[in-house]
């Protein structure tokens, strides 16, 4: 199955954007190779209950344009989907702005002496929501769930009565999620995504992190599990004609000719694999860091 991504997303930064009612988009203008053209902050509700999901980095001017489109209204609400740099550090200004609680599933769980440079490790939420746990203002209700893998904090949320789930990092429709261990947890993400898809006939639409909306999110949940499959095929494959082989060295026989700027994230994510077949018993890795079939 291939997997059918979508890049077109032309709404212009800092603008906000009437998705549905109820819901409104702002972009940060802070693009790139692993946030496309900036991280998606979504605002939920209005009047005196507003809630705002993912603030995004550190930038006064997403901070700016996020408090002109609630302008008039009360943000009561603020709420983290995951702690990497993209998503929540713009939660403290925002918070200090409008004096609204934060919510997340909880701090960072990696230090950065143990890989998780990539972690905000100042969030730390003042509600802590668990799998499951509700979250609603005047005219709306927000369900977290949990849904480890890209991040091992991360949160979907379902906004309940519309079918749409704010889907985060965890499913994004321009491109795969970056997998990193020892955060990233690759089994984690495939049951995240079987989580998602047993949830079929309550989500018609997906409200990603980064880019466009994904309007038939249970054939592209099957899509991404297939791709994620075939990819761990390639690695079998090359590790029978050419190992032992480093996760680095993997990426060249199973991604083929890529963006050098995504070699580094690429060999992470084949990391995430080895270490879920390693578990599996059909791979093993030597005291040099290489691996090879058992």
């Amino acid at each position: 199955m291939n997997l059918p991504l979508n890049r077109d997303d032309p709404h212009p930064h800092g603008e906000v954007q009437q998705v549905a009612p109820g819901i409104r988009r702002v972009i940060c203008h802070n693009p790139g190779p692993f946030t496309f053209r900036g991280t998606n902050s979504w605002i939920i509700g209005g009047g005196r209950s507003t809630a705002v999901l993912d603030p995004g980095p550190v930038d006064t001017a997403h901070l700016a344009a996020i408090l002109s489109a609630t302008a008039g209204e009360t943000i009561t609400h603020i709420l983290v989907s995951h702690t990497h740099r993209d998503h929540s550090p713009g939660a403290r200004a925002l918070q200090a702005a409008t004096g609204a609680a934060t919510y997340g599933y909880g701090p960072h769980a990696t230090p950065p002496d143990q890989g998780g440079e990539g972690g905000d490790q100042d969030f730390d939420p003042d509600v802590r929501l668990a799998d499951g746990a509700t979250v609603e203002g005047d005219d709306w209700r927000l369900t977290a769930l949990f849904t480890p893998g890209h991040c091992g904090n991360h949160l979907a949320f379902a906004l309940e009565g519309t079918g749409a789930l704010f889907s985060a990092d965890h499913v994004m429709g321009w491109s795969t999620s970056v997998v990193s261990p020892p955060d990233g947890d690759m089994r984690a993400y495939l049951a995240s995504l079987a989580k998602l898809r047993a949830r079929e006939g309550q989500d018609r639409i997906y409200l990603p992190g980064h880019g466009p909306l994904i309007r038939e999110p249970m054939p592209f949940l099957d899509a991404l599990a297939a791709h994620r499959r075939k990819r761990e095929g390639r690695i079998l494959q090359a590790l029978r004609e050419g190992g032992p082989l480093t996760a680095e060295a993997l990426v060249g026989p199973v991604y083929g000719p890529m963006d050098p700027r995504l070699v580094a994230a690429a060999g992470r994510s084949l990391l995430a694999h080895l270490i879920m077949l390693e578990g599996d018993g059909a791979v093993a890795r030597d005291a040099s860091g290489a691996w090879a079939l058992r």
